[in-house]
């Protein structure tokens, strides 16, 4: 695949807007092809979908289908469109040569006062570069299909600061394909303050299943 899809992160204009813009920041990379960075701003949206269309109908060269001409490119613009707010970096990932793909968001901020009631069912998650984290698999009721989306937060809290990782819920063969992919991203990660050090996640003490032991990093099975 192209640079553009190869996902190597170079943040220093990812900022999420409100909070310690353009001093705190978020680097890693991805090892595999199809990791399509989804920039905050855009100033011309119908030439970034034209430009990526065009990378990705040349990087897929023999397999690409022309039945795919008027697809490809609204997907791009939806995950424009979707780009959640606040996400400090976001992706498509592209793992096939055919229109298909999931979604991956990081996110960070200042440590709430009130940590979200849900993490209390999390594991503990462990990486180098972020420290230890809560993971959390998170389901979703599609109602259009009938069938169930799998995803996955993963939480790193600071005394200050919070970052959030997160796999969007999709179709459980999809996560099960890129769900290994997104651990070695995760793995890349690290969280520098304004003067460059890094900031690593400790578990707090009012999350006890967390606390434990066992590092939960390997897979996720879904019942």
């Amino acid at each position: 695949m192209t640079d553009t899809m190869a996902g190597v992160i170079d943040d220093t204009d990812r900022m999420p807007e409100g909070w310690a813009d353009g001093s705190w920041r978020i680097t890693g990379h991805s090892e595999v092809p199809g990791w399509l960075i989804i920039p905050g701003q855009v100033d011309d949206p119908d030439e970034w979908v034209v430009g990526r269309t065009d990378e990705i109908r040349d990087a897929w060269a023999q397999e690409w289908n022309e039945q795919w001409r008027e697809v490809v490119p609204a997907l791009l613009r939806a995950g424009l469109d979707a780009r959640p707010d606040g996400a400090a970096l976001a992706f498509q990932i592209w793992p096939v040569p055919a229109p298909l793909l999931a979604q991956v968001s990081v996110f960070f901020g200042e440590r709430p006062g009130d940590l979200p009631a849900e993490l209390a069912d999390g594991d503990r998650y462990v990486t180098d570069g972020l420290g230890d984290g809560v993971a959390l698999v998170r389901t979703l009721e599609d109602a259009v299909s009938g069938s169930t989306l799998v995803g996955l937060d993963l939480t790193f809290i600071s005394d200050r600061t919070m970052v959030v990782v997160r796999f969007e819920p999709t179709v459980v063969e999809l996560f099960g394909m890129l769900v290994g992919q997104f651990h070695a991203f995760v793995h890349t990660l690290e969280f520098l303050d304004p003067e460059g050090r890094p900031v690593r996640g400790i578990v707090p003490d009012e999350l006890p299943t967390a606390q434990a032991d066992d590092d939960w990093t390997e897979s996720v099975i879904v019942s």
